[in-house]
């Protein structure tokens, strides 16, 4: 039987064992591919043409090896689906990770290397490069595979000494040396480390020994020192991207903001399509009110936004909470209106990259996101219309929302009391146990109002109060709705009820009616609310209404049901 065999001689598995798994969109691509691998002795290679059919065959089978192309069908990439299979946990930490491309560009290249593959081959491929890379995968998951078999059990001090033991055998071996450094350090032994990094740098020096030392001066309070060593290996090696991360983060803490600005946007000019790179450059922008640099990453964000998984819609989420933060700080209405231009531009770009099914949902919070802002500039009325308009799609079915669009719809809801649709929210958070960072934070604010829980509680008493009232005694209901709407003016219920009052009283000045009538007009209202607005229209246009009640009414009502339409 075929054998692989290390670089270093020694025996690894036999190629008869191996399960490998191809994913191409190019059906002829993973023909060939598979032909290969069949040739050189793998008995098990399943193939999978899209990333649908790769999740489906990783739920079913433990794969020994992905060989991915970066380019799948539509706007995917096989960066994106490594990402999502690791964080589902569909393979194993020591599934080898072959990425393939025939597009050799640097951007390509190095948003492939943020994943970690084993190795790298660009078409086209022949049997002998496949065989090698092969070789070479394999041998590096059976090093590894006693170290994050020790992580998966959470026994660190034993992945520690799996990982110094591994190095005995295997002699130098950069990725086992970098493993166990990362290792030590998050077990707290920085002495040991940067004795044993020190050590290493001398005889193999690397990018990653530089991060490692930079993190241990870091620890030590030598921030300036970790900024300089970061800096001139950069010059070394100005393509290994992770260390701009750290040297931007270091110099944001420094109080060098410009120059984490830099650092950070040399990081995404790089890698445009590693998205959390285009929300540090947004934020050390905002920091720094540099509107045309936030603007920028939000469109290049728009335009890598990962949407295999639900991280599109949470990385959309904590991109606009940035927005606001320059949105609000804008002094004038006309720049604020030139940067609503430009969300929607970005709002334009997302929704040309996102798939059909996930449409809705950024419908949803686009709407969600408007009305955020027209509250905030004092358009109240507006932002209602706007809230409701987005949620329409989904006033039946709340728990299918995404957490962050819960958490950002849930403050505008307790703003305009409707009660109907808290409910509905928040029975559907509760039913969630964890949570993205954008929603923890969001939830965390309301949680520490604790007097607007209160206030919700005290609201929905009122309203069932004051409807028991509206069948036996119209005019004692009258003067309850008239108290809350005076406190939440823009509740659909309490001004449903109060125009019900004025219809059954056969009153109510042109004021009030208006009034009320603007609060629930324009608008799509929940279903038992929509038919109460429909109930209390018919009856106010009918002739039983008087003159001034009906006039208004049929105006609104004409009005309605063209929205609507």
């Amino acid at each position: 039987m075929p054998k692989s065999t290390s670089p270093s001689g020694r025996q690894a598995f036999p190629l008869h064992a191996v399960k490998a798994l191809i994913v191409d969109d190019q059906r002829l691509s993973t023909t060939m591919l598979k032909s290969i691998l069949l040739q050189i002795g793998l008995n098990h290679v399943d193939t999978a043409l899209s990333y649908k059919q790769a999740m489906q065959h990783c739920e079913h089978h433990s794969f020994d090896v992905l060989l991915i192309d970066y380019h799948l069908e539509g706007p995917f990439t096989g960066t994106e689906l490594i990402n999502l299979l690791r964080r589902k946990r569909l393979i194993s930490p020591y599934c080898g990770i072959i990425m393939i491309s025939g597009d050799n560009s640097a951007e390509v290249i190095l948003t492939s290397m943020s994943v970690e593959p084993d190795s790298f081959m660009t078409k086209p491929i022949t049997s002998d490069i496949v065989k090698d890379k092969l070789i070479t995968t394999l041998y590096e998951c059976a090093v590894r595979t006693p170290v994050y078999k020790a992580l998966i059990n959470q026994d660190r001090q034993k992945a520690i000494i799996q990982c110094k033991k591994q190095l005995i055998h295997a002699g130098y071996h950069h990725k086992l040396e970098g493993l166990l450094l990362d290792l030590m350090l998050e077990d707290g032994q920085w002495l040991q480390a940067e004795k044993y990094a020190n050590i290493l740098k001398k005889h193999h020096p690397s990018p990653k020994l530089s991060l490692i030392l930079a993190k241990i001066l870091h620890h030590n309070n030598q921030l300036k020192a970790a900024i300089h060593l970061l800096e001139c290996q950069l010059q070394q090696s100005p393509l290994h991207i992770e260390l701009y991360d750290y040297l931007a983060n270091y110099q944001e803490q420094d109080k060098a903001y410009y120059d984490a600005l830099n650092s950070a946007q040399k990081a995404l000019k790089l890698t445009p399509s590693i998205s959390y790179r285009a929300l540090r450059v947004a934020q050390l922008a905002a920091d720094l009110d540099r509107v045309e640099e936030v603007i920028k990453a939000g469109h290049s964000l728009a335009n890598h936004l990962p949407i295999i998984d639900v991280e599109w819609i949470i990385c959309l989420a904590e991109y606009m909470a940035i927005f606001e933060q320059v949105y609000f700080n804008q002094p004038s209405l006309i720049q604020r209106q030139q940067l609503k231009l430009e969300l929607q531009k970005i709002n334009n770009r997302a929704h040309s990259r996102v798939l059909a099914a996930q449409k809705p949902f950024l419908t949803t919070y686009s709407h969600v996101i408007t009305s955020r802002l027209l509250l905030g500039n004092a358009q109240p009325l507006k932002a209602k219309r706007r809230l409701l308009l987005g949620l329409s799609y989904f006033f039946n079915k709340i728990p299918k929302l995404p957490s962050v669009v819960l958490a950002d719809t849930l403050p505008l809801l307790v703003h305009f009391g409707e009660t109907q649709l808290i409910s509905s929210v928040m029975q559907a958070i509760e039913k969630r146990n964890r949570f993205d960072g954008h929603s923890q934070n969001r939830l965390n604010d309301i949680k520490q109002q604790s007097h607007l829980a209160e206030r919700i509680k005290q609201l929905e008493s009122q309203l069932k109060a004051a409807y028991q009232m509206l069948q036996t005694s119209p005019e004692q209901a009258f003067f309850y709705y008239q108290n809350i709407v005076h406190e939440y003016p823009f509740c659909s219920e309490a001004n449903l009820g109060y125009l019900q009052c004025m219809l059954y009283l056969n009153t109510g000045s042109d004021k009030d009616i208006r009034s009320n009538m603007k609060a629930i007009t324009y608008m799509p209202l929940p279903g038992d609310l929509e038919a109460w607005r429909k109930q209390i229209l018919e009856g106010m246009t009918s002739k039983r209404a008087s003159p001034h009640l009906h006039k208004v009414a049929l105006t609104y009502q004409k009005q309605t049901q063209r929205f609507l339409e």
